[in-house]
């Protein structure tokens, strides 16, 4: 049976000086690959074509021609999800899932579970200086949104974690190349594209990630 990882975002809200988990802001490129292939098949766009439909859908960028305009003011309102549903959620009412979730990296390496939270574990379980031998658990000061989420897993979530991006940026990993990390069996996604647009989302001690595994 797999594993997979559920993992979010907190930032430190400078007001309250609360943790505010973050909403649906992360592109996801698996689900919008159903999306380009819809729209492929439905108005015969060529690769180029679609990225360039798909580039300005993400940015909000305005289209440049009458196919584009149609298809990001018409055809996406009626078929792309509104709520932040899975991809099965939203296929049971009709409906093609939303690029955008509230989760940055969902991918399935064991290795990087590993030194992550010492989830199957098939490499070394370091992350900066420390050993991951035992999970933290969730943040006592968590927000409302992510201890809910939690809760709905119950008994079928485990390994509960979480990490600063300052943290994310001390290890060792988040200063290897794509050659160190896939010699390692450890996915450069998240090092090398992911940990980046966590920081752009604030100061490194102000944004962290949290997350769980289920099997």
């Amino acid at each position: 049976m797999g594993c997979d990882i559920h993992l979010y975002v907190e930032k430190k809200n400078p007001v309250t000086n609360q943790w505010d988990k973050i909403g649906p802001v992360f592109f996801d490129n698996w689900r919008a690959g159903y999306i380009e292939k819809e729209i492929k098949e439905i108005y015969g766009l060529d690769d180029d074509e679609t990225w360039e439909v798909m580039e300005k859908y993400r940015k909000g960028d305005p289209p440049s021609n009458r196919t584009e305009q149609y298809i990001i003011n018409k055809h996406f309102p009626g078929r792309i999800a509104k709520e932040n549903l899975g991809m099965w959620d939203a296929e049971q009412i009709g409906l093609l899932a939303s690029p955008f979730t509230d989760s940055p990296y969902n991918g399935r390496c064991y290795s990087l579970f590993g030194i992550l939270s010492n989830v199957r574990n098939y490499s070394n379980p370091m992350i900066g200086t420390e050993e991951i031998e035992h999970p933290k658990g969730l943040p006592d000061d968590s927000s409302l949104d992510i201890l809910q989420m939690s809760d709905e897993w119950g008994d079928d979530a485990h390994s509960h974690n979480y990490f600063t991006v300052g943290e994310l940026l001390d290890s060792s990993y988040a200063k290897m190349d794509n050659e160190e990390l896939n010699r390692l069996g450890i996915d450069p996604y998240f090092f090398m594209k992911v940990v980046p647009t966590l920081l752009e989302l604030g100061k490194k001690n102000e944004v962290r990630i949290v997350f769980w595994f289920d099997n």
